[in-house]
C-alpha cells in the first residue's frame, strides 16, 4: 500500500508536482500524463532522489517513507525502475543483484540465486551468459528493461513502480512483460506503471488509473484511460 499526502516536488526551485493525494493497493495501476508534467518525478521523489526537493507525506504500509534515506526505502520495499538504465562497468548483471539481497540478508544461498537468476534470464529470452555481463553495459533498450524484470523479480518488493517498462521491447518480449507483470500482481503486490501504451492497458487487469495534469490530476477506473487513448490530454493541459 503506497498513500501520499500533499505530496510535493521542487527541481531547482521549480515546482514539478504539488500537493498530490493519491494511494494505491494491491493490484496494477496506471499512471498518465503529458510529457513534462511529472510522471518520471512522481517516481524518483519517492524514491529519493538527491537533486529533488520533497515535501508532505509518504507512506509504504505505515512506514513514512520521506525520512528515510533512498536504501533504506528500497529496504521498507520499494522498487522504481528507470526510462534508460545507466549502465555500470565492472559489476555484473548478477551481482548487482547479489550485492543488493546481501545488504538485506548475508545469509543469501548464492547458487540458488544464481540458478533463479538464469532462469528468468532465459523466460525473458536473454542471452545464457547474461550474469556475466556488465551491467547495462552495451545492452539493447529492451535489455536493459528486461534486466529490470529480473531484479523486480529477484528482490522481490511490496510496492514498484515500473516507468515505462514498454520501451524497446518488440512483440514478443510485449507479451513476456504483460506475464510477468500478471503473475507478480498476484502475489499481493503493488504495481505502478508509468505509461501510455494501449496493449498493457488492453491485456492487464487495471485497479486504477492515474491522470496527471498541469493544472489537475484525476483518478478513475481504466475507463478513465480509454477516454484519455481516444481524445489526449486535453482536459489536463
Amino acid at each position: 500500500m503506497l498513500v501520499t499526502q500533499e505530496f510535493t516536488v521542487k527541481v531547482d526551485n521549480q515546482v514539478i508536482l504539488s500537493d498530490l493525494h493519491l494511494d494505491f493497493g494491491p493490484g496494477i495501476h496506471i499512471i498518465m500524463g503529458p510529457n513534462g508534467v511529472g510522471k518520471s518525478t512522481f517516481a524518483h521523489g519517492l524514491m529519493g532522489h538527491p537533486n529533488y526537493d520533497v515535501s508532505g507525506a509518504a507512506q509504504l504500509n505505515g512506514k513514512d517513507l520521506l525520512d528515510m534515506e533512498t536504501f533504506e526505502r528500497s529496504r521498507a520495499g520499494l522498487f522504481v525502475s528507470f526510462q534508460n538504465p545507466t549502465p555500470v562497468e565492472g559489476l555484473s548483471n548478477f551481482q548487482f543483484v547479489r550485492q543488493t539481497m546481501m545488504s538485506k540478508d548475508e545469509n543469501v544461498s548464492t547458487i540458488k540465486k544464481l540458478t533463479d537468476f538464469k532462469g528468468h534470464a532465459e523466460v525473458l529470452g536473454l542471452p545464457e551468459d547474461w550474469d556475466k555481463k556488465q551491467l547495462n553495459v552495451e545492452a539493447s533498450g529492451g535489455q536493459k528493461k528486461k534486466n529490470e524484470l529480473i531484479q523486480m523479480l529477484m528482490l522481490d518488493p511490496e510496492v514498484v513502480i515500473l516507468d515505462e517498462p514498454d520501451s524497446g521491447l518488440d512483440i514478443d518480449a510485449i507479451k513476456d512483460l504483460i506475464q510477468t507483470i500478471k503473475e507478480f500482481a498476484s502475489r499481493n503486490k503493488t504495481i505502478i506503471i508509468i505509461s501510455h501504451y494501449e496493449r498493457l492497458i488492453n491485456e492487464l487487469d487495471i485497479e486504477s488509473v492515474v491522470v496527471l495534469g498541469k493544472n489537475k490530476t484525476k483518478k478513475g477506473d481504466v475507463s478513465l484511460a480509454h477516454k484519455v487513448l481516444q481524445e489526449g490530454f486535453k482536459d489536463f493541459e
